[in-house]
């Protein structure tokens, strides 16, 4: 069955911390995030809409 979901965007470099010394989240880890709870909804969305 094809999935008409879009491809996460790729993980950012593991050698990149979550979080700075100054308490601030990375960016590159923010915009990872918030693609993965979009990714996520619409997943939720699908399967609760039995269109998965």
């Amino acid at each position: 069955m094809a999935s008409a979901l879009k491809p996460l965007v790729p993980l950012p470099p593991p050698s990149q911390p979550l979080v700075d010394a100054g308490g601030r989240m990375n960016k590159d880890w923010y915009l990872y995030l918030k693609e993965l709870d979009r990714h996520l909804r619409e997943v939720e969305e699908r399967a609760t809409a039995g269109g998965l």
